[in-house]
């Protein structure tokens, strides 16, 4: 999971083993350095060299010895939870989602915030101005803030930290992760595509857990797929892969897109055409009859109101998840995953969108690679992207050789 250029401009962003162990240690804790490498299929030596740097950081801790099962008696290993704390950010068009997180991945106070995010400087004042209202809210003093993890929709340059274009946000070309680290006083940025940090979260803390391939698909204000391969999140030659809401599925015609062109996936199946068509058959009496506020409609309001079960509003859902099954058929076919999880907000509207995509993807994909093959509603209590931004953080956390030495310094006095 380290986002450098090589000479071809692939980027690796595998998932760091350092990562697994943490996770391990943390679900499973007290636990010996043996079982951590069974449960993640490596050999003990670099789990040992893995714990052992943890050791040396403060992050885990020893807690005494376990049972003997015929042997000398193993020591037992914990996290450390509070050595550390991870701001995290999730960006979609109107909303900014914020979070301080521990190492053990717990969200310790989180914020929800509209806006409107056409201005990056505004938005990077708002994240600012939200990063200290956390801090007091919470008690936590800025020094224990390692790294800051943002999910972004768009094409997004991680290495440099620049939202390369976002049709949703409106942005191009946008160094929003400099602009980030510098008003919040150096703290470091990693900025990475929404899609990709949200299939990297199902890796290792959903669905994910356990399988070598996946394909995330995003179903919310924008559609993008986050791509697992051999375990690597398959970026492509510049890092832009998985933008599959402008695959075009009518390819003459069609509902304008917000990249401006029609018929694209996302101008067809996204929450804001899904909020559109509903509005188009239901009507604004009816929509507030059901107690649902027409200007702020959202498919949260749908979903809580007995709106949902009209037979206007499940046709639409069952539509939409054909078509959205469609384009997960041929997903399918092009990367043979272990497991398909679908996400964002249309995954919550309930039976008939993700019976719609299960039927339609079968129908559309080879018999070969569709046996098999789970076609899953994300579980993940957190938003996968939120919690993606935290793990990309968290990683490059532990790649930073000064954060280790101050980690050792710290616990030496």
């Amino acid at each position: 999971m380290r986002f450098e250029r090589t000479p071809s401009n692939s980027r690796d962003l595998r998932v760091s083993n350092r990562l697994l162990v943490l996770n391990t240690i943390r679900k499973q804790g007290p636990i010996a350095r043996y079982e951590v490498a069974r449960e993640i299929g490596l050999t003990p030596p670099p789990v040992s060299v893995i714990v052992n740097d943890l050791i040396k950081a403060g992050i885990v801790r020893e807690t005494g010895l376990g049972e003997s099962s015929g042997g000398r008696r193993p020591v037992m290993l914990e996290l450390n939870s509070r050595a550390g704390i991870i701001f995290a950010v999730q960006l979609q068009r109107g909303v900014v989602v914020t979070a301080l997180v521990d190492l053990a991945g717990d969200v310790l106070k989180r914020h929800y915030l509209h806006l409107d995010t056409n201005l990056p400087e505004s938005v990077v004042d708002a994240i600012v101005s939200v990063f200290y209202s956390l801090l007091e809210g919470t008690g936590i003093l800025k020094e224990k803030v390692l790294w800051c993890g943002i999910a972004s929709p768009g094409l997004v340059d991680s290495f440099r930290g620049v939202v390369k274009r976002s049709s949703n946000l409106m942005w191009e070309n946008v160094p929003f992760g400099p602009m980030v680290s510098t008003k919040l006083g150096g703290i470091p940025v990693h900025l990475e595509n929404t899609s990709n940090a949200a299939a990297l979260a199902e890796k290792v803390y959903g669905s994910g857990q356990g399988y070598s391939n996946l394909v995330y698909l995003s179903m919310s204000v924008g559609v993008g797929a986050g791509i697992i391969i051999d375990n690597e999140v398959y970026g492509g030659s510049n890092g832009f892969a998985g933008e599959i809401g402008h695959m075009a599925l009518i390819p003459d015609g069609g509902p304008r897109c917000a990249c401006g062109r029609y018929g694209c996936f996302e101008a067809m199946c996204s929450v804001r055409a899904v909020l559109s068509q509903i509005r188009s058959s239901v009507g604004d009496l009816i929509l507030t009859a059901y107690g649902v506020d027409t200007e702020c409609i959202d498919i949260e309001s749908i979903c809580e109101s007995p709106l949902l079960n009209l037979p206007e509003v499940q046709s639409i859902l069952k539509k939409t998840g054909y078509l959205t099954g469609v384009v997960v058929g041929n997903l399918m076919n092009l990367f043979d995953p272990d497991i398909v999880i679908i996400g964002g907000e249309l995954a919550r509207t309930g039976c008939a969108f993700m019976e719609a995509i299960d039927q339609a993807a079968r129908e559309r994909a080879l018999l070969e690679t569709s046996h098999g093959v789970q076609i899953v509603r994300s579980s993940m209590k957190e938003d996968p992207p939120l919690m993606g931004a935290y793990a990309v953080a968290l990683d490059n956390v532990f790649q930073t050789d000064q954060w280790i030495k101050n980690r050792r310094k710290a616990c030496a006095r």
